[in-house]
């Protein structure tokens, strides 16, 4: 792991049979600690150049009957996905995964590219839930003003780009949870890394109030008014700093 800039990704050259039997106890293990029905396995920043430079990994794909060895990272998924299933559970993994072979249509994706992978996941048979980084992730600065913190750097999310998300734009169905097969979207979510947030005063600014703007996008139905949406605003604001929910110096709004 590490920093941000110092972390190195390693990918295991293990992609044999014998590397996946050690995993498969730690999914059950996973599947009896967390009581949810989901358990979300990752997935992403899985490079492949090791595997396809690697003979072992080569004939463990063509015994698949893999084109290219990079397939055995949405195998390898798949292996997990089946697993979870057996103990009553469902994976949820980052959508950017499918570049890497074709994931079980009962895998729930995590959409956080930009609202057309979404759709194309949805469009595969997969239930989605909508992320785009440029709406949900409250590690961007909420302004490019010279006093603004420092956050993920090269994106500026407002309060307001956040309000304007909407999870089913384009006409996306809606996902019914107790129905696995019936693609659409599920819900959304927030992301905030905390590379770029050394303190929780520093997450707490960050997070609000923008979070509320993505509550109210994600659990409203038909337009919406921004100007309105701060008018009440400023009234919840003093409930979160009674909370205790809000920075030391206060909310960007």
């Amino acid at each position: 792991m590490g920093s941000a800039s110092t972390r190195r990704t390693r990918v295991t050259r293990n992609t044999g049979a014998s590397g996946d039997r050690p995993s498969r106890p730690a999914r059950g293990h996973a599947a009896e600690v967390f009581p949810s029905r989901y358990v979300h396995i990752g997935g992403e920043e899985c490079p492949t150049t090791q595997w396809e430079t690697s003979p072992a990994a080569r004939r463990r794909a063509a015994s698949l009957g893999f084109t290219d060895a990079a397939q055995l990272h949405g195998w390898f998924l798949g292996q997990m996905q089946d697993t979870l299933a057996e103990h009553g559970r469902r994976a949820i993994c980052w959508d950017e995964a499918e570049q890497n072979g074709a994931l079980p249509a009962d895998m729930t994706l995590t959409a956080w590219r930009d609202p057309a992978h979404g759709m194309s996941s949805v469009s595969r048979g997969h239930q989605v839930i909508m992320a785009p980084y440029r709406s949900t992730y409250l590690d961007y600065a909420q302004s490019d003003r010279p006093d603004e913190p420092a956050g993920q750097p090269d994106v500026v999310t407002t309060l307001e780009d956040v309000y304007r998300f909407d999870p089913l734009a384009g006409d996306l169905p809606v996902a019914d949870p107790l129905d696995g097969r019936r693609p659409g979207v599920l819900g959304t979510q927030a992301q905030l890394w905390t590379e770029f947030a050394p303190t929780p005063d520093h997450v707490r600014y960050l997070a609000f109030p923008r979070l509320c703007a993505l509550a109210e996008a994600a659990w409203s139905e038909g337009p919406r008014d921004h100007g309105e949406f701060r008018d009440r605003l400023a009234a919840h604001l003093e409930r979160l700093r009674v909370l205790g929910a809000l920075a030391s110096r206060g909310a960007a709004v």
